[in-house]
């Protein structure tokens, strides 16, 4: 197993475009080295920045479901008097 990876293989191992590796590496969010005109990515720093990132994920706690419901805006049907025959 290779300790240096390059931009290509990040993407293969990340399911994405090398463009978008490449952008993330120059934003700091994955750990690269501009080497020439490539970039190469150290393995266990990147697998550590991976980690870090899906742990920071909260979990989602589903709310109850009257925080979703919206109380009507309508204003109620009025009252109608009583049929009465003649």
């Amino acid at each position: 197993m290779n300790d240096i990876l390059t931009e290509k293989e990040v993407a293969d191992l990340l399911d994405c475009e090398s463009t978008t590796v490449q952008e993330k590496a120059r934003n700091a969010e994955l750990p690269g080295l501009k080497y020439g005109r490539s970039w190469v990515f150290p393995r266990s720093a990147l697998m550590e920045v991976l980690n870090a990132k899906a742990m920071a994920r909260t979990p989602t706690i589903a709310k109850p479901l009257a925080t979703f419901v919206k109380k009507s805006q309508r204003k109620p049907p009025p009252v109608l008097p009583a049929l009465t025959r003649v």
